[in-house]
């Protein structure tokens, strides 16, 4: 199992090395984009949101990876099997986008085009707006959203190191964030309140990749007995893997490896989740399937993501036994992504 990081400091020494690697509850570690060394193109730096109930969800990310920055709102029908996207991007962005060191601090604004994208960090939220007016020839996406974030509340926080010591990856994630306010599709208006509970996670990532990779993620939050029920189950790359928490009331309770595995000839069969402790025996019930895939040949993005209800049984750091059931309906994804980059 990764060590607990508990000591605040820099992230790289001079030579661009990591100097801490294994997993913290904050963002604890200073990154500074000066003291990565390595080809600008090569530097992965982004904001990704994710806010969701059982009946519709909306993905809100900023990023800038090297070759291309983008500012994305993308929006899920759960019950209709339906998604769309307004996007905007800039090529050879190469960190112009100044996205902050840290999760915690910094407001993000950012144009291009006519659209425009932001994250305002407030003392217990942060407050989202965005704008696409050219979506749907002139029908628009925007919206305006705010997502809790308690003070006192835990993340999950990665140090990850590779073979090559000059890559790395720094990630946050984080569950259980309550999101209210709305958002319009063109002229259809979508609302997040008190009726249907939403929640938002977020992975906010800065790194520097090997040019193949993949992963495994999962992520669901949700109400359990009156209680926050989150969960993050991430895999798949670098030399420490274990990524992995359940958070309870805003606690984070750590979890050594967890992997999951679903049927490649029926992906909307259950997906198996189990960990090497025996503290996660879990399903995820697919009722909605899809696939991303961006192919610029040399480089490649493809997500594998299944949405649907976990069930089965979670164990706290004080040997608590969690049973859930479908009609807990904990809502969330898992996730196989494969890149070139």
């Amino acid at each position: 199992m990764q060590s607990e990081i508990r000591k605040p400091g820099p992230l790289h020494d001079s030579n661009g090395h990591l100097i801490q690697s294994g997993w913290a509850r904050d963002l604890i570690l200073q990154y500074d984009r000066s003291k990565v060394r390595a080809n600008p193109l090569r530097i992965k730096e982004w904001d990704f949101y994710e806010i969701r109930n059982d009946e519709f969800g909306l993905i809100l990310v900023i990023f800038d990876v090297g070759y291309q920055g983008t500012i994305k709102a993308q929006f899920l029908d759960f019950k209709r099997h339906e998604t769309s996207e307004a996007s905007e991007s800039e090529w050879f962005t190469k960190g112009k986008l100044n996205l902050p060191p840290s999760s915690n601090s910094g407001d993000i604004r950012y144009s291009i085009k006519n659209a425009s994208w932001e994250c305002l960090k407030k003392d217990d939220h942060r407050l989202f707006k965005f704008n696409f007016p050219d979506y749907l020839g002139g029908k628009g996406f925007s919206g305006e959203i705010k997502l809790l974030h308690p003070k006192g509340m835990d993340s999950l926080i990665n140090v990850i190191p590779f073979k090559n010591p000059k890559h790395f990856v720094y990630a946050q994630k984080a569950n259980c964030m309550q999101a209210f306010g709305s958002f319009k599709v063109g002229e259809k208006e979508y609302q997040f309140s008190e009726e249907n509970p939403s929640f938002g996670c977020i992975d906010w990532t800065r790194a520097v990749f090997p040019y193949k990779t993949s992963w495994y993620w999962a992520s669901a939050s949700g109400l359990w007995k009156g209680n926050l029920l989150g969960i993050n189950f991430d895999y798949g790359f670098g030399t420490e893997s274990s990524k992995n928490m359940i958070f309870f009331n805003h606690k984070g309770h750590h979890l050594d490896e967890v992997t999951y595995h679903w049927n490649h000839a029926n992906v909307e069969d259950d997906w198996i989740f189990e960990s090497n402790d025996d503290r996660v025996k879990m399903r995820l019930h697919p009722t909605f399937v899809m696939v991303e895939d961006t192919n610029f040949l040399v480089l490649r993005m493809k997500v594998l993501k299944a949405y649907g209800y976990f069930s089965g049984d979670l164990v706290l750091d004080n040997g608590e036994i969690l049973h859930i059931s479908k009609e807990d309906r904990l809502f969330g994804h898992a996730e196989h992504a494969v890149n070139r980059w």
